[in-house]
């Protein structure tokens, strides 16, 4: 009984921050939020360490539990869903993205969580996600909005990073949209940086092998093939991982079918980041990025808007001009995530 008044304390409270939020703001949602036929808003956001509270013995969890040195609780989690579920609303303009690409989700069942018991339920996300062999149990997942777009089909590709290790898979969606385009999608989370980037490179050139065969054999059955990739890359857009071998080019006046071009890339000449990777001067780094086929820029049906993407800064997402984070270390510090999110728009012209 307690804990059923407990969890009713903390939806009342979800709900609460989204009537202040628009106060705070200046802005209203309207009761009964029009959707835009014109234009799909696509978003990736790495949410960093989103766990529930419970030990899974077959992963390396244990950091977070109500015993651990973080004192994961039920109420730091709930918390932790209803900023998340903060962003995904604000980033929207009060009219969620339509597609939500998700890394750092320990299991089906914090996105079950995050699409329930959150201020999100109204929008009735639908979810794809599957357990991935990464050692720490963070996963890749999907959301998307069925009044816009309907599931054709999805799989996991598997990554190899060193010898028979395995990280986390590369999620592949085809979904179709109301425009009767067929979109299609990979969510990436590559492997990190730790033990050096030249240490460690190796690991996402081979992710960037297999994502480039998916696409190459996209593009060899229809050249203008709409294709939408996201995620946390853990290099940036001129590192050989995503320049060279996934061949991912800057956007340019001369777009061809067939080819991949990094919506990113300008952001990131301009120095813009979407992370502050563990270095003393705060360096912005953009690991964060989307990359499109030439269709997705060519066409005059739906394609990317000002084909470039958007980095996502409110000033409530920063704190000492960092991402606000949930944890400093063990300090719990009631943030965010130590990633900013990420979005672009995909639209049909009136």
């Amino acid at each position: 009984m307690i804990s059923r008044w407990i969890r009713a304390i903390f939806v009342i409270a979800g709900l609460l921050w989204v009537a202040a939020e628009s106060l705070a703001t200046g802005r209203k949602e309207p009761d009964n939020a029009s959707v835009d036929e014109n234009c799909i808003k696509v978003m990736f956001y790495n949410v960093e360490n989103l766990f529930d509270t419970f030990d899974d013995p077959a992963v390396n969890d244990d950091e977070f539990t109500p015993q651990s040195e973080k004192k994961w609780s039920y109420y730091r989690y709930s918390e932790k869903l209803n900023h998340i579920a903060k962003v995904i609303i604000a980033a929207g303009g009060w009219q969620p993205p339509d597609i939500v690409g998700l890394c750092e989700i320990e299991n089906y069942g914090v996105l079950i969580d995050l699409t329930t018991k959150t201020p999100l339920k109204k929008y009735e996300y639908r979810i794809i996600h599957q357990d991935s062999p990464d050692a720490r149990g963070i996963d890749v997942a999907l959301l998307y909005r069925p009044e816009k777009l309907m599931e054709i089909r999805h799989i996991f590709m598997p990554v190899r990073s060193r010898g028979s290790h395995s990280t986390r898979d590369i999620l592949y969606a085809v979904l179709s949209s109301q425009h009767r385009d067929t979109l299609h999608l990979f969510v990436n989370h590559w492997p990190s940086r730790v033990g050096g980037k030249a240490f460690s490179e190796g690991a996402r050139i081979n992710a960037a092998e297999v994502l480039k065969s998916a696409v190459d054999s996209l593009f060899s059955s229809n050249i203008k093939s709409k294709v939408v990739i996201m995620g946390d890359f853990n290099d940036e857009p001129a590192d050989i991982s995503i320049a060279a071998h996934l061949g991912a080019e800057r956007v340019q006046d001369d777009i061809s079918y067939g080819k991949l071009y990094n919506l990113s890339y300008d952001d990131f000449k301009k120095g813009k980041g979407t992370l502050v990777h563990k270095t003393i001067d705060n360096t912005w780094y953009l690991f964060d990025q989307f990359i499109v086929s030439g269709a997705l820029i060519n066409d005059s049906s739906l394609h990317v808007k000002g084909t470039k993407s958007n980095i996502f800064k409110p000033p409530w997402l920063l704190k000492d001009d960092k991402p606000f984070r949930t944890y400093r270390g063990p300090i719990y510090s009631a943030g965010f995530s130590d990633h900013l999110p990420i979005f672009i728009d995909l639209c049909v012209d009136e």
